[in-house]
């Protein structure tokens, strides 16, 4: 009677821990929108990820960057650069505040936070904030003659030994990584930790249908910069694999992905959580679930539509989920652009990341 007592209370528990079916409901948050609009120099940027780092604070990660030096918020006056980062102190980004870091040139002028490189620069991918250290993954682009002008082809990593200090001060140290013959991005999408393994989502360039992989490290490698035991996880052999033992690329988890997306655990299902763009131009933003980090993964799903597709030649992208913010179940964030440089100068309500409320509503 007991055993058959302790299985019913067992079956109940598993059952308990199933995943829940859902819901979700999504809004433009206006009010959050301002943070990124307050600084008189920062007048725009793209990318948008976002790191928790030292209690409730926050590293913001942005591309190419429109900085005024002029202090006047002018667009007119301003200098793109590559790359700049900035520091949330507070959870709310509807009532936090938000410092801006670049750097400067020679000249004094505008320079980015990440330095070019001979003839490539850096866009940032994720990164993460692991016992007292602040490890980034960057990409590197170039400039090409077709197509959007440029191209994604490597990745770089950069450790912060001492990010509890000013970023300015802060002590940049590349790391050697191994690189990859599969034009894979690594740590283009999140950067993860769990359990005793540090986990990066990492995209295909170059190619149709944008395959995605994921990557990892055992963190006590990870932590230390030794990144050369990287191992793949191979969908057809149901395994992980290191890098050195490849014959060829492995099957990529899902296809249909983008280069910038993010991933996380999401306890109110009980899935792991996707969020992602997934058209070229006005896109909307999806997402995919999932039991496991290695899949198999939902197709995308449609999330929000960004009240910013009506503007003509509206570019949106870069959809990622930042669930370390509040004020929000979940907050989002997308990247705006535009097709026709113009419209930067006459439209100064788009190349700012927006943020987008989330709430799971369970069946």
């Amino acid at each position: 009677m007991i055993r058959k007592f302790s299985l019913f209370i067992l079956i109940i528990i598993l059952c308990c821990n199933k995943s829940k079916n859902f819901n979700l409901k999504t809004s433009s948050w206006l009010e959050a929108d301002q943070l990124f609009r307050t600084d008189p120099c920062w007048v725009g940027g793209d990318d948008a990820y976002s790191i928790p780092y030292l209690g409730d604070k926050t590293v913001w990660l942005f591309a190419d960057t429109g900085i005024d030096p002029t202090g006047n918020h002018s667009r007119n006056t301003a200098t793109m650069i590559r790359n700049s980062i900035a520091i949330q102190d507070g959870s709310d980004p509807s009532s936090a505040n938000l410092t801006y870091f670049w750097k400067k040139d020679s000249l004094g002028n505008p320079s980015s936070f990440f330095p070019e490189k001979g003839n490539y620069w850096y866009w940032p991918g994720h990164g993460i904030y692991v016992n007292t250290k602040l490890f980034i993954f960057l990409m590197r682009v170039r400039g090409i003659d077709t197509g959007l002008g440029f191209e994604v082809y490597d990745w770089d990593v950069v450790l912060i030994r001492n990010p509890e200090d000013h970023p300015l001060e802060w002590k940049l140290k590349w790391l050697d990584i191994p690189r990859n013959k599969y034009r894979v991005i690594i740590g283009s999408a999140s950067i993860l930790k769990i359990e005793d393994f540090i986990y990066a989502f990492s995209s295909h360039e170059g190619i149709p249908r944008h395959p995605i992989y994921i990557t990892r490290w055992p963190l006590s490698e990870f932590v230390n910069g030794n990144f050369k035991g990287i191992e793949w996880w191979d969908r057809s052999a149901n395994s992980w694999i290191r890098q050195s033992q490849l014959d060829s690329i492995p099957k990529p988890i899902f296809l249909d992905g983008q280069t910038e997306f993010t991933v996380h655990y999401e306890k109110r299902i009980n899935k792991f959580l996707c969020v992602q763009t997934l058209e070229f131009g006005a896109s909307n933003l999806y997402h995919r679930t999932s039991e496991s980090l290695t899949g198999p993964w939902s197709e995308p799903v449609k999330l929000f539509e960004p009240p910013d597709k009506i503007k003509p030649n509206i570019m949106i992208y870069a959809a990622k989920a930042h669930p370390q913010l509040t004020g929000s179940e979940l907050v989002l964030t997308y990247a705006t652009n535009t097709f026709q440089f113009s419209d930067l100068f006459s439209d100064t309500l788009i190349y700012y990341p927006r943020f987008v409320k989330l709430n799971f509503i369970n069946d």
